[in-house]
Formats: C-alpha cells, structure tokens, sequence
C-alpha cells in the first residue's frame, strides 16, 4: 500500500505546489489522479518516484510510505528497488536505441536473467507489435507504439505499483481508448496503479477510485462511479457526456485484451 499523508512540495524559494495532500492507493488497486495543468499532478509524481530534486522541487513535509517503508530521502534507483516505477509524461523512451535495448534498459537493476527474459516476453505477449518492431528504432514507432514500449520498459523491472503520467497524452482517441484497456489489464494481473491524467473519461473507467487536485490541493475524492455521476466532474472534466464508451473499458467486471498494437 502506497500513503501519502499531508504532503508539502515547493519549487525553488517560494512557489508552492502541493500542500496538504493526502492519499491512498491500496495493494493491488488502481487509482487515478485528474486535474487540470498547474493542479499538481506531475508534482506528485515526481515526489513519489525521487526526481523531484532534478526539477529544483522539495518536499517541505509529510510522509510517503510504501510497504511500511519511507520513500522519503531515497533516490530513483532505491525507489525502483523499492517495487515503485513510473512511466514519466511525454513517453521518454530511448529513440535512437531499438525496441529491444529500450526493454533492456528497463531491466538494468534486475540481475536475473530468467527473470529478465520472462519479463521480457510477458511485455511482448501484452504487445504484440513491440514482439514484431524489436529491431526497429524507437524513434520511427508511432506515437501510440512509443506509449506502449515507456510502459513495458517501466514493467521490465517487476514493480508492484506502476505510476503513470499522463499515458494518453497527445494521442488519438482511439489509441487512448486502447491505452486505457492496456492498464486495466496491467492491474488485473496484479499491479497497482497510480494514473495521474487530463483524460477524466479514460482514468475514471479504468481506476476504482479517484482524486481531484485543484491548485495543488485535494479537492475532490471517492469512488470512480461516484464521481462520475457528479455534475460538477461532468461539467469540469467530462463536458457534460461522460461517454466512457469512446475512451476506455467501461462494465464493471469488464476484462480488457492482454494483446493490443497500434
């Protein structure tokens, strides 16, 4: 279980970005953070994956704890260990490096090389397309495919609580329908998720709960199907037609394919 209590961040001297935050994500669930730009979503991410200090940003008080351990003062590398993994905003993948090296750097803390190699074909059974590009630059991958291979390069370390920032960013509504998907059965298989999106439809179909950051505070929270009758989440995020069909796995109960390509 991942809990963030009462959480503090300011960048810099003075500019403050999360104050008072406080939230939970259970083991095994999927959670979803939304909000608009500026609300400090990104923010908290980078808190909880250690690279908060490559931003000029620090944490002023609170605590993080996963597992019963503080993640506090540790560094990315200690996190990683620690079984927590994110997938930055703006898929960041290695674009000169092939498919396969891309994985590979994912792999790099894991020196097992079973495990590698199983890791590896478990990413290719989930995506297909990344097995048929392997040797392919992933700079020449499509958006969509650039997605899915920061995802599998982040599940090539084996972490039990993947953090995602902002997956469906800049693609098509049909892929982030399929991204969508892609986490719901990434968490169905075992892993716990933190889904921090602009993308309201998306993240409420996928996660079992939700919070609304505004201005670096919480200001919403509660279940997904709670707040997606809310009117105040239709108005804001929703534009009044919450049509999950368009964006994402919408059944309670609904299982997403384990194969999807772009």
């Amino acid at each position: 279980m991942l809990e963030v209590g009462r959480l503090a961040v300011h960048y810099g001297k003075a500019q403050i970005a999360l104050h008072d935050v406080t939230l939970t994500v259970p083991d095994g669930a999927a959670v979803a953070v939304l909000g608009a730009n500026g609300a400090g979503k990104s923010t908290l991410m980078r808190a909880l994956s250690g690279a908060l200090g490559h931003h000029r940003g620090t944490v002023d008080e609170g605590t993080i704890t996963y597992d019963g351990r503080s993640l506090r003062g540790l560094d990315a590398a200690g996190i990683v260990a620690a079984g927590v993994v994110q997938v930055p905003e703006g898929r960041r993948i290695f674009t000169t490096l092939t498919v396969e090296e891309n994985l590979r750097a994912g792999a790099v803390l894991v020196r097992d090389r079973v495990a590698r190699t199983r890791r590896r074909d478990e990413v290719y059974e989930l995506f297909p397309v990344l097995a048929e590009r392997r040797e392919q630059r992933a700079g020449l991958l499509s958006g969509g495919e650039q997605q899915m291979l920061a995802i599998g390069r982040a599940l090539m370390s084996g972490p039990s609580l993947l953090l995602l920032d902002e997956p469906s960013l800049g693609l098509a509504p049909r892929i982030v329908g399929r991204i969508g998907e892609i986490v719901r059965e990434i968490n169905r298989q075992g892993t716990a998720v933190l889904l921090v999106e602009q993308n309201a439809a998306m993240a409420l179909s996928v996660a079992d709960t939700a919070y609304v950051f505004e201005v670096g505070r919480v200001r919403l929270s509660g279940p997904s199907a709670e707040l997606r009758k809310s009117d105040e989440i239709r108005r804001l995020y929703l534009g009044g037609d919450a049509g999950p069909e368009q964006h994402g796995p919408t059944k309670p109960g609904e299982r997403a394919p384990a194969r999807w390509s772009a």
